[in-house]
């Protein structure tokens, strides 16, 4: 006889998380991944457990989502929802091209599923396509249908959409009304498994943010000290243990009791960190492998170790540890889908049994911890996901030497728990935070935050006030915007996102009682053309202010942000700005301004400079017509030694002393053009003039030959 299988126990984890895609501005869901996600990923996956009773499964759950599940359930306002819920012929040319764009986002089973959409989708992709009105109104019932799991389209209204001729606005309204119902049904399902023992559930802290990084974000420099850091210091443990306190004090109403353990988002940790989730009352945290590998002495660097839960000491309590394994997990978030169910299945259980052939007599069986996101990776499955995820636990379920098992399930056992000599600080991705800071634009957004939250603590702010404005700040420090500022990866939506981290910033200050900063007016993610269209300042200017172009090199050494040559989006009376040059010498700041049609735009337009950083100074030319003219400062008296010549260009000298400028300050400020009175449009329109103030040496340190 063959001898039998070691015994061996793997702990499934499935992260539930999408970032919050509520404008403050608009109080409306600018994406729908969270409503495509319930409907397609969240519910099926606790129906698929529901089915195998004998499978254990942790389930965490990030508790903004939490709010905008209930939310969506209870008919939430959603930018895309409400568009495929008017009529079609209702919608304007841009509205039809946002449904086309949006409507032709498929997984790939559905695509297959029913090859009439995937026509519809090719052939409405076509540049210049002018989409019929039937035809947008069957793209929007294919869409709907594509994004309700396969485990669901036996619903009346489902089987209706999808086999009758010509699907129309009755068709799109029962899956709306399905969509909404079916999404209602998510949490009951996950509490339903949670109270019949079958699942853990565990949390997040409450808007996902990098734990690490906003107790301090030098700790990023602990895996790579090489890493820049933003300007801006900021170090908020207070904000950390906020997000957890109220995170737990979340998943308490939702699920009726506080979880024991978190999966940090990102798998991000540090000991500072794991010092706060103990301090919370939490038993155990998570995170990769990669970590466990630079926490230990290099000769203790086996795959065994990652097979066991540690315990790390700190001076608030023991927190459990369980550490994840990176290929296994990786292995169905990115490689089985294109295997056969079956085989994928067989592989996966013939290497946890290698694991658990690897122990030593004597030893408690292995634990294998599989940890990856719940929603994302089921897109490229067949019928995403279902016969995998059927023969999984099917399989799991009749393995007499598999066990699975939970977190807390793994420590009420008693198992022995090696002592953690120390932690190292990272994520699940190479066991750092590079993904997050360290690059221009990741940076960028680090300091708005500082600069937020300065802001917020030096304001006088009523509590109920207050509490709203945290609440902001909190949501701008989510994970994911960092996750898609810089050029780690891409997305379509990447201004949707840039624009919704700046208005929950914007939200901090308008709820504390402040005036918004025109710097959350300008993108964090510059354009590729913006970024290629700057040229900073090689020398020092000396320019003759006569609103002439005096001769050629009176300007040769400024720095320069083309605008555009017609202004873009600027209104005509505002004047079509097309060049903005900067520069200085060791005195001043020079600024000149050309337009479109070499006219300035007349007595009815007002120039503004706002000085952002590193202190608010203002300084306005109201009319901009030939001659010279006075410039004003924020007191509304004239400003000390400024000078303004406006002719074809407009040309501005602004001593520094008079703005209460230093030689060595980093400088931020943007123009604003206008009618008198009203801010009008921004120049630059997606970025602002940076530099910092000389000393005398400037030039001997931007020379080459």
């Amino acid at each position: 006889m063959s001898e039998a299988p070691a015994p061996v126990e793997v702990l499934f984890l499935w992260h539930h998380h999408q970032p919050d895609y509520r404008s403050p501005r608009e109080g409306r869901s600018l994406l729908p991944w969270v409503r495509l996600h319930a409907t397609k990923d969240y519910l099926d996956m606790a129906r698929h457990l529901e089915r195998h009773p004998g499978v254990r499964a942790t389930f965490n759950f990030v508790p903004s989502l939490l709010d905008q599940l209930e939310e969506a359930a209870g008919g939430a306002p959603d930018a895309l929802f409400e568009l495929i819920a008017r009529p079609v012929a209702s919608l304007e040319a841009a509205e039809r091209a946002e449904i086309v764009s949006r409507c032709s986002q498929a997984p790939r089973h559905a695509l297959e599923r029913w090859p009439r959409y995937a026509e519809l989708v090719r052939r409405l992709s076509r540049p210049g396509a002018a989409p019929a009105e039937a035809d947008l109104a069957t793209l929007e019932v294919f869409f709907l249908l594509a994004w309700i799991d396969p485990m669901f389209l036996d619903e009346p209204e489902a089987r209706r959409a999808a086999t009758v001729a010509s699907p129309g606005a009755a068709e799109r309204d029962g899956l709306l009304a399905l969509s909404q119902r079916l999404t209602a049904q998510v949490l009951p399902a996950y509490r339903a498994l949670a109270e019949r023992g079958q699942i853990e559930l565990s949390a997040s802290p409450y808007f996902h943010p990098i734990l690490p990084l906003i107790i301090d974000i030098t700790c990023a420099r602990r895996a790579r000290p090489d890493l820049a850091l933003p300007a801006e210091p900021f170090a908020a443990p207070e904000d950390a243990e906020r997000q957890v306190a109220r995170a737990l004090a979340r998943h308490a109403r939702a699920f009726g009791g506080a979880p024991a353990g978190m999966w940090p988002p990102e798998g991000g940790v540090s000991p500072e960190a794991v010092e706060l989730a103990a301090r919370a009352g939490l038993k155990w945290l998570a995170s990769d492998e990669g970590v466990l590998w630079r926490s230990l002495p290099p000769g203790e660097r086996r795959r065994a170790p990652v097979y066991r839960p540690w315990r790390l000491s700190t001076p608030a309590g023991d927190v459990a540890m369980f550490f994840r394994d990176h290929e296994l997990s990786d292995r169905i978030g990115f490689v089985y889908q294109n295997w056969a169910p079956g085989e994928a299945v067989a592989d996966l259980l013939a290497r946890l049994r290698r694991v658990g052939s690897q122990r030593r007599g004597g030893e408690a069986p292995p634990l294998v911890s599989i940890i990856l996101d719940g929603e994302n990776c089921w897109e490229g499955y067949a019928d995403d996901g279902a016969p995998f995820l059927e023969a999984l636990y099917d399989a799991l379920e009749h393995a007499p030497d598999i066990r699975t098992r939970t977190p807390s399930e793994v420590l009420a056992a008693g198992r022995a728990q090696d002592q953690l000599p120390g932690l190292h600080s990272g994520s699940w991705i190479d066991a750092d935070f590079h993904v997050w800071i360290g690059k221009p634009e990741k940076n960028r957004a680090w300091e708005l935050i500082a600069r937020a939250r300065r802001a917020l603590l030096d304001a006088a702010t009523r509590p109920a006030e207050a509490a709203e404005a945290w609440e902001a700040l909190d949501a701008a420090c989510g994970s994911d915007w960092m996750w898609w500022f810089g050029d780690d990866h891409a997305t379509g939506d990447k201004a949707v996102f840039d624009r919704l981290f700046r208005e929950h910033l914007a939200a901090v200050y308008e709820r504390a009682a402040l005036k918004i900063p025109a710097w959350l007016a300008v993108p964090v993610a510059r354009p590729a053309a913006r970024r290629d269209g700057v040229e900073p300042p090689l020398g020092f200017v000396h320019p003759t202010l006569d609103g002439q172009r005096t001769q050629f090199y009176e300007w040769y050494a400024a720095g320069h942000i083309g605008l555009g040559a017609g202004g873009g989006a600027m209104h005509r009376d505002a004047g079509s700005a097309r060049d903005l040059y900067y520069g200085f010498d060791p005195a001043a700041l020079y600024l000149r301004l050309d337009f479109a049609d070499r006219t300035p735009p007349g007595d009815h337009v007002a120039l503004t400079v706002e000085l952002l950083t590193p202190r608010a100074r203002v300084a306005r030319i109201e009319g901009l017509v030939p001659g010279s003219r006075p410039v004003i400062g924020g007191e509304g008296a004239p400003l000390p030694g400024a000078r303004c010549e406006v002719g074809p260009i407009v040309e501005i000298a602004l001593p520094f002393a008079s703005l209460g400028l230093t030689s060595g300050e980093a400088v931020e400020l943007v123009l604003h053009l206008g009618p008198a009175g009203e801010r009008g449009v921004t120049l630059p329109p997606d970025d602002l003039v940076r530099f910092t103030v000389p000393g005398p040496v400037f030039e001997v340190g931007v020379w080459s030959a």
